[in-house]
């Protein structure tokens, strides 16, 4: 199976990270996001990622105190670019992958900043696609509102497919090098690209592994059609192991049918938050821990500003409170998924607010390093996930629990690596 770790801080999937005495508190340096890298590459990921956004969230009136006064999700992000290359510096073997908008960044930009990390990580890149989602991102890139989600992967598909073009624009050997003849650079291999978005060539060769893995989580229709086309990585969120099997294999199948794509060249990856204790009653414990220091009123709050909401009723029925604000967080997929598990799980509006501060409504796996590996050697051995994107509860703790726990535990089960077989990202993900 493939493993992949989720950076986000200061909150991760859990709100209270931040103040968790067990999280660390120097998410703006250097060192934190070294050690992490370091600690996921120890526990043999084949990656870890750095998510983004290009705004601090607004409630519904355009305002971002609450955000800001209760560390709201998005209230902190240093720029992937730039941390995945100091984890690139810190580390040798595991891939690193950036999260870079296709509705703000030209291709050009795009293509030439991943392919350097690319470079200088020695063929560990990878580019998390997304379009971005809110008013407040665009209003920051000088617009006035965001596009609506289809004219969003309509744009999607063709900065995609500018930037694949842009990294094919130098052919393999076009840089000769050969110091006896003089020639530097063959031109004839080194072409400009079609299309109206950049006219290249890239100031770049093609790197070790060819160029950056391309990774999205669009959970939408047109998010799956988008993932199916172009991704390598798809990480998704299933609330139920048919649900996850039916996706996987509706995302292998559009690659096959629609896009004559291998379906095996698609590793469709489930988000979990795993908590590790060494005994079951240990972990039950933690999680005990977790939910008992989430406030109630803080965690409604969020949830206000997350619907775009004056007030909730915490005791009304969470699908009534969704339904009445469909449409605030700009992605249709999230709230669909949000709904689903509030209706399966009977959900209030105190207990959504309450679920969503602890995991947002990721699946959560507790228990013994040997129980946790059972229900992902499980969900794998199952085919309902190539592997799983792991989210922290806290920051290092929960990775660390992970990597010295879980991880063995799936190497005896033979279900996970004992060692990185090749160099880069991609060899990873293929082996």
């Amino acid at each position: 199976m493939h493993l992949v770790g989720m950076v986000n801080p200061p909150t991760s999937q859990y709100a209270e990270n931040w103040r968790d005495p067990l999280g660390r508190a120097d998410w703006l340096s250097g060192r934190f996001h070294a050690d992490l890298a370091r600690t996921l590459e120890r526990g043999l990921f084949d990656m870890a990622f750095f998510a983004d956004a290009l705004a601090v969230p607004e409630d519904g009136d355009g305002d971002y105190a609450t955000t800001l006064r209760t560390a709201g999700k998005g209230s902190i992000y240093l720029d992937p670019i730039t941390v995945v290359s100091l984890a690139a510096g810190a580390t040798s073997r595991i891939g690193l992958g950036a999260t870079v908008s296709t509705s703000f960044v030209p291709p050009y930009a795009i293509a030439r900043q991943l392919l350097s990390v690319d470079h200088l990580s020695g063929g560990r890149a990878a580019w998390n696609i997304v379009t971005s989602t809110t008013d407040a991102e665009a209003r920051n890139m000088g617009r006035d509102r965001i596009d609506p989600p289809g004219e969003r992967y309509d744009r999607a598909d063709a900065v995609v497919q500018t930037v694949l073009d842009l990294w094919r624009s130098w052919e393999p050997g076009a840089l000769v090098h050969d110091r006896e003849s003089g020639l530097f650079a063959d031109p004839k291999r080194v072409h400009r690209v079609p299309g109206g978005l950049s006219r290249g060539p890239l100031t770049l060769p093609r790197s070790p592994q060819g160029h950056p893995v391309l990774m999205q989580a669009g959970s939408s229709p047109r998010g799956r059609a988008f993932a199916a086309r172009w991704a390598e990585v798809v990480f998704a969120i299933g609330d139920t192991e048919e649900g996850m099997r039916e996706l996987r294999r509706e995302l292998r199948d559009r690659a096959r049918i629609d896009h004559d794509r291998d379906p095996d060249s698609i590793r469709v990856l489930q988000g979990v938050q795993p908590v590790v204790g060494w005994t079951d009653a240990d972990a039950q414990a933690k999680l005990r821990a977790l939910r008992e220091r989430i406030d109630l009123p803080a965690a409604l709050t969020k949830l206000a500003r997350l619907l775009h909401a004056d007030e909730l009723d915490p005791d009304a029925p969470a699908v009534d409170a969704l339904a009445a604000h469909r449409g605030a967080t700009g992605s249709v997929g999230f709230e669909d998924m949000l709904a689903s598990v509030s209706a399966r799980r009977g959900f209030t509006v105190a207990e959504l607010a309450v679920e969503q501060a602890l995991n947002q409504l990721h699946p959560q796996v507790v228990g013994s390093p040997a129980t946790v590996a059972e229900h992902l050697e499980h969900l794998f051995r199952g085919e309902a996930a190539d592997g799983f994107v792991v989210f922290p509860a806290l920051y290092h703790s929960s990775f660390e629990d992970f990597v010295a726990g879980v991880v063995p535990e799936l190497q005896r089960r033979g279900v996970f690596r004992t060692e990185y077989s090749g160099a880069t990202l991609r060899e990873h993900l293929r082996g």
